[in-house]
């Protein structure tokens, strides 16, 4: 082989290297590690979480249900944290119940409680939230007058803990067809003279038109007494202890079970004497009864269904039950979780 052979074979080597560097090389422009990250931005920290500002009014008059139409309205409401903005506010109104309705901002929160955060964490009944497709998170709360300050409390995931909040509900913002007309004070019956009055006859002026008889100043004879007056008897003002008796349409919520049987959306509140019952219905024919409260209670129908009227102690809030089905092979007791809402 000749010198030239072997330099031109060498020669090729070398190139060949040299493009097979190349094309392993990495461009450090194009290298993913090198590239900027997308900075994301960091959530609240405890302490942000725990701050709240004074929302309270000075010179607000408080407003109570029983000033309102029964009804339901927008209105507004004040958050006194930054982490818990509503995006929108209801207010529903029946007899002598409020009830907001709030659409919070995110799914930070999954639960409400209406008390502060002590009280929270030995409560067993709460609203939970309910969250849209937007990610939004919408609770239901009862509320026992406007313009003041609510102290409540909202439970996040993340800190696995709950935090005080506080709650403003603006009366002023309401329509006014939401207020009662005002009813005009009635002023208390003027008493009578009773016998000071009279046409003289007894004075002994053969029935003339003496002073006796002009109903003047002068003193009645010491002889005859002179007449009390009627007293003013007051009205006695009706008592209400809430949701005026009759029946009220309400949502009914359900969580627990396996998913196969669900309690129907709409139910009927029977409210007598300020006790409560509600009627709902089950998607399935298999349950026999439930067990409220610790009271066994038996289906008025099963047809389309098992049909229960239930005790209800609160609104808005959840409570336990059992419901035993005789789907499966062995009567099974299942426990659910119930809410009820009104409409």
């Amino acid at each position: 082989m000749t010198v030239k052979r072997i330099l031109a074979i060498l020669g090729c080597l070398i190139l060949l290297m040299s493009i097979m560097t190349g094309c392993g090389h990495k461009n450090a422009d194009s290298d993913p590690e090198t590239e900027p990250q997308e900075t994301v931005p960091a959530g609240p920290s405890e302490e942000e979480m725990k701050k709240l500002t004074d929302i309270s009014r000075e010179g607000a008059e408080t407003v109570a249900a029983d000033k309102l139409q029964g009804g339901t309205y927008d209105i507004s409401v004040s958050s006194g944290s930054d982490q818990f903005k509503i995006l929108e506010s209801k207010l529903v109104v029946v007899g002598n119940v409020m009830q907001l309705v709030l659409k919070v901002e995110g799914n930070v929160y999954s639960r409400m409680y209406e008390g502060d955060s002590a009280e929270a964490e030995s409560a067993s009944a709460f609203a939970s939230g309910e969250e849209d497709a937007d990610g939004n998170t919408t609770f239901r709360i009862n509320i026992k007058s406007l313009n003041e300050v609510l102290t409540c409390s909202a439970y996040a995931d993340e800190f696995e803990r709950w935090f005080d909040r506080t709650l403003f509900a603006d009366a002023d913002s309401l329509d006014a067809s939401a207020f009662k007309p005002e009813e005009p004070e009635v002023s208390p019956p003027t008493p009578s003279s009773g016998g000071q009055s009279g046409s003289g006859s007894e004075s002994g002026n053969g029935g003339g038109s003496g002073s006796s008889g002009s109903g003047s100043a002068e003193e009645p004879p010491a002889s005859e007494e002179p007449v009390e007056p009627d007293p003013v008897v007051e009205p006695e003002e009706e008592e209400d202890d809430g949701l005026p008796d009759g029946n009220h349409s309400v949502s009914v919520s359900y969580s627990g079970g396996t998913g196969k049987a669900y309690v129907y959306s709409s139910g009927t509140l029977h409210v007598s004497g300020g006790n409560m019952t509600v009627t709902i219905r089950w998607s399935s024919e298999n349950y026999d009864y439930m067990i409220v409260n610790g009271s066994k209670i038996y289906p008025d129908s099963t047809s389309g269904g098992s049909v229960f009227t239930i005790p209800v102690t609160y609104l808005g809030q959840w409570f336990s039950v059992i419901a035993d089905t005789t789907a499966m092979s062995v009567p099974h007791e299942i426990e659910y979780s119930l809410r009820i809402d009104l409409n």
